[in-house]
């Protein structure tokens, strides 16, 4: 795989299986700087796992995956410790720790790469929860939030250290179309602050026509399709036409 220095996220041809099921079939995708990859599907069709496999928690049998020019699935525990310091990743269903405070729950991974002390760390948990759009509630728990707030409180985690990569797994799942688009405007101003790379799981085709620039139509597995959101609209690819009109006849099957 050759890089450029604007070379977020490199993969080739990877392949994983799980309990002799396959679940990732032969991906290669390439994500630069500022880019944003939307990723749709069908539930159960490999999403979550991609994202995974991204992070390196998942070890591909076939192919790599190359992020910062590194390859996370062949270096050392302690190089990839620290290659995801870089990485953001945000939770399907937020992802917090119930017993901890909010402003715990964003201190939690930074005690790990930081040598500050807490006061420190409590001041960058503060600012992190600001810039997602809370106020005042680094004391409270989780369940003292909306739906909508333990969004943002994750968003607030996984950018505390100011990733150059962050994945997101559906961060808008079950929320209204008005904090749909709350959501989608603050990806937009994380993004144009940090000047970071996303990857977004999404079933909601107005988060994805608002934040993407490339659309990844996964089948089975597969990436079916990679395209612009306008040739994403207009395609007349039998993939992309059954999923974006909802069609129960196709090339995607309803029942697997």
């Amino acid at each position: 795989m050759t890089e450029d220095k604007n070379t977020i996220v490199n993969a080739d041809s990877i392949s994983l299986t799980l309990e002799n099921k396959l679940i990732l079939n032969d991906i290669s995708f390439r994500l630069n700087k500022r880019e944003t990859l939307v990723v749709m599907g069908k539930n159960g069709c490999g999403k979550t796992i991609l994202l995974k496999t991204l992070a390196g928690i998942f070890r591909p049998q076939k192919g790599g995956v190359k992020i910062f020019d590194q390859n996370i699935h062949q270096i050392k525990d302690e190089r990839l410790a620290n290659l995801r310091k870089d990485i953001g990743y945000v939770f399907q269903k937020s992802g917090l720790f119930d017993s901890l405070t909010i402003a715990e729950n964003v201190i939690f991974a930074l005690r790990r790469f930081y040598k500050k002390d807490a006061n420190e760390l409590f001041e960058i948990a503060v600012n992190s929860l600001n810039r997602s759009g809370l106020k005042d509630v680094e004391d409270k728990l989780p369940s003292e939030l909306s739906g909508g707030m333990q969004k943002r409180a994750g968003i607030a985690r996984a950018i505390a250290m100011e990733p150059k990569l962050l994945l997101m797994d559906d961060p808008t799942a079950g929320l209204d179309p008005v904090l749909t688009d709350a959501i989608a405007d603050l990806i937009l101003e994380i993004k144009e602050n940090l000047h970071s790379a996303f990857i977004i799981v999404t079933h909601d085709f107005n988060l994805a026509y608002k934040l993407a620039d490339k659309i990844a139509l996964m089948v089975n597995g597969e990436f079916k399709a990679i395209s612009t959101v306008e040739d994403f609209k207009n395609s007349s690819d039998s993939f992309i036409q059954q999923f974006r009109e909802g069609n129960l006849n196709g090339p995607i099957p309803v029942i697997e």
